[in-house]
């Protein structure tokens, strides 16, 4: 007979699991919503204003500059980290 791991199951491991996968989600939904607006911001002062295209990149860019700025320093912070795991 051979000697057969069984593994139990545990539901703070799965609740670790879940909170990881939540937590890279959050991050990239941020990620996507930066690039988003830079995007936006770019388009409607570029075309739809009289300002210039290059004041619309400007723009975007500044945009951009402060999302990243506050997703590295702060923003990234997820709530799961606070929950308690099921006893």
């Amino acid at each position: 007979m051979t000697n057969q791991h069984i593994e139990h199951y545990d539901p703070r491991r799965e609740f670790e699991v879940k909170a990881g996968s939540y937590h890279h989600f959050m991050l990239g939904v941020k990620w996507a919503a930066i690039t988003v607006a830079s995007i936006l911001t770019f388009l409607i002062v570029g075309f739809a204003t009289q300002a210039s295209v290059i004041a619309g990149l400007i723009g975007g860019t500044v945009v951009f500059c402060v999302g990243v700025y506050a997703l590295r320093h702060g923003l990234a912070h997820s709530t799961e980290d606070e929950v308690e795991p099921p006893p």
